[in-house]
């Protein structure tokens, strides 16, 4: 087994063992890396930059699917590829989906153990954000075994080998549900409510640590079709129409208009049931102004037995001042 060394305390501190090892990718530490790598050489995929290539200071974070590794492989590379040549961060806030979880927000301070050795939960931010928070905050179980903190976590340890670099992944994970009160008004979290005071201590944390810290949204698309519990099956009409509302939902985010975001959600109720409206909704309250999302791959994973869909896209978060991300408004 390949494991990172480690210059974290000795303490003994608690741990999950990840689940999908063994199934979505190889157990074993040497065949997970092989596994990995192999995605970046695959026929539309994002590639490995060189070593040589100069390190990019832009890049603040990416958006990544959580769909199983097994479906897309090249999606993944779109989305890490270009945190190989990135400056490595201190830590990555996480903002995955509670797909168990009993509550609206869940953070966890426990480490993970993947073949690739021990990925470190920061322990300061997690009980800075656990006592800054007046609501529950804490769905254990919701973190064991989900795999939208599993999926990054092993893949940013794999970018670290990849990169001759032994440091550990510090990480905090927060799990987000899908604000369907707020959704079904088709308005933005007011002032006050559990969002808007999550919101506001995550942008503090974000702006304490700067370009030391780098998000993670681990999200999927639509899931639609009689897998879901919809009365029909999908149809290449469908397909497009859906494509079309997500082309449409993701422009809202690109201009940082939260109020836009919600509107659009509310028309159908997320009758195509989105699963990153609370990890995008957050996005658009914590990140910095000049923050711009770039997508850069989209995919329907439609299969013929259910006749259902699972949209997922990827993109990077990078500062630029030409185009401001005005993400703060509600």
């Amino acid at each position: 087994m390949v494991c990172m060394v480690s210059s974290a305390p000795s303490r003994r501190r608690e741990a999950i063992r990840c689940r999908c090892a063994g199934t979505c990718y190889p157990a074993d530490g040497e065949q997970c890396l092989f596994y990995f790598r192999s995605f970046f050489s695959q026929a539309g995929a994002a590639p490995l930059p060189p070593p040589s290539l100069q390190r990019r200071t832009d890049l603040c974070g990416i958006l990544s699917p959580h769909i199983d590794f097994r479906v897309s492989p090249g999606a993944y590379t779109h989305a890490f590829a270009p945190l190989a040549n990135a400056s490595e961060a201190d830590l990555y806030l996480i903002l995955g989906v509670g797909h168990r979880s009993r509550l609206e927000w869940s953070v966890d301070g426990r480490d993970i153990r993947t073949p690739l050795g021990r990925a470190f939960a920061d322990a300061e931010s997690f009980e800075w954000l656990r006592k800054r928070l007046p609501f529950p905050c804490q769905d254990p179980a919701a973190h064991e075994g989900e795999h939208s903190i599993e999926f990054p976590i092993v893949l940013l340890q794999a970018l670290r080998v990849f990169r001759g670099c032994d440091r550990p992944v510090r990480f905090l994970p927060l799990l987000c549900g899908g604000l369907s009160d707020w959704v079904e008004q088709g308005k933005a979290p007011a002032r006050g409510s559990q969002f808007d005071r999550l919101a506001t201590s995550l942008l503090s944390l974000r702006q304490a640590y700067g370009d030391r810290m780098q998000l993670i949204v681990s999200i999927d698309g639509c899931h639609i079709g009689p897998r879901f519990g919809h009365p029909f099956a999908v149809t290449p009409s469908l397909l497009e129409e859906t494509r079309l509302w997500e082309e449409e939902l993701w422009r809202s985010v690109e201009a940082g208009d939260i109020s836009a975001f919600f509107a659009h959600l509310g028309r159908e109720r997320n009758f195509r049931f989105f699963d990153g409206v609370g990890a995008l909704a957050l996005l658009l309250r914590i990140a910095e102004p000049g923050t711009r999302l770039e997508r850069t791959h989209y995919e329907q994973w439609f299969e013929e037995v259910d006749r259902s869909v699972v949209t997922f896209t990827s993109g990077l978060l990078r500062q630029t001042a030409m185009v401001p991300f005005e993400g703060g408004g509600t």
